[in-house]
């Protein structure tokens, strides 16, 4: 069954939706835009952003590697696990989902879950949302933080400051918006009046897009606040300006710096980690065949009528 799995891996922000079809499973991080159908070719064009293919069971071990969080700078995160979710939940009501691509993203965390629980515990480093925490929190000391987008990595940061800080929410899904704000006891700043966050000294964007929506217009206005920090997290970044981390903007990859390292017990345990999700792969692609070899044999075989008889 794993012999029809294809994967495609492009950089972030280098494939955009309307390339792509309703068939595939689409999964996209920080990092990378990760593309995964079974037995079709996904994409309305023949020709594609610069990417990797893999397939079949190098396929199924690299998406296990990328849930567990192996594959992202800071090794071990956990909001890839939010991000798979939300990306399978899109998937499981799309009208043309294939059902045999569903068991396999179903068996796919199953064994995410396995590898995390028995080898990765412990190991995981601070997450974005962490991290990202201990800047407005630790150090700046902020009271009042506004957050900018309502997918999966926004909420994991009103999780983070919603205890310390009173949190405003600004994002175009007016939908999102108001079930985050509900959920959370959050202020809202409508989409539209976007332009009036320069007059907030502490923002946290987890904006992702290739329109630049903070420009060196609105940084030079912003940066008049004594005390400030602008941490910026989308992938490709929204912002344009000249300040760096010792000027109050920090970037996705000052984060990444801040978790880079890792202790060398750490590892050895991701070493053992990786051997255990090459024999999972290798169990899984046996199971799979058993599985479906044994529905073909229940599956009666075609007769062809007589046609003497019809």
């Amino acid at each position: 069954m794993l012999t029809s799995l294809k994967l495609w891996n492009f950089s972030s922000g280098t494939l955009q939706d309307e390339e792509l079809t309703n068939n595939a499973f689409v999964l996209r991080t920080c990092q990378r835009t990760l593309v995964l159908a079974y037995d079709i070719y996904p994409f309305h064009q023949e020709t594609l952003p610069k990417h990797d293919l893999v397939t079949g069971q190098d396929a199924y071990l690299f998406l296990l590697e990328t849930i567990c969080g192996l594959k992202s700078k800071l090794i071990g995160e956990n909001e890839i696990v939010g991000q798979f979710k939300e990306a399978y939940k899109i998937y499981a009501i799309s009208t043309l989902k294939d059902t045999k691509l569903l068991l396999i993203l179903e068996k796919l965390f199953k064994d995410a879950k396995d590898i995390r629980t028995q080898y990765l515990i412990g190991i995981s480093q601070k997450t974005y949302a962490s991290l990202t925490r201990r800047h407005f929190i630790q150090k700046a000391r902020a009271s009042h933080i506004v957050v900018v987008g309502s997918g999966a990595l926004a909420e994991d940061l009103i999780n983070q400051f919603k205890k310390k800080a009173q949190v405003s929410i600004c994002a175009r899904n007016a939908e999102k918006v108001q079930e985050l704000a509900k959920n959370h006891s959050l202020n809202v700043i409508s989409w539209e009046e976007r332009s009036q966050l320069v007059n907030h000294p502490y923002i946290a964007n987890t904006v992702g897009t290739d329109t630049i929506l903070f420009d060196e217009k609105f940084f030079e206005a912003w940066n008049s606040h004594e005390q400030r920090l602008f941490v910026d997290l989308g992938s490709p970044s929204a912002i344009k300006t000249s300040l760096k981390l010792d000027e109050g903007v920090v970037r996705l990859e000052d984060i990444f710096n801040e978790g880079a390292i890792i202790e060398e017990q750490k590892r050895e345990q991701i070493a053992l980690a990786k051997a255990a999700m090459v024999s999972l792969t290798l169990k899984r692609r046996d199971l799979f065949e058993q599985k479906f070899n044994r529905t073909a044999e229940l599956i009666p075989p075609q007769i062809t009528p007589d046609v003497r008889y019809i």
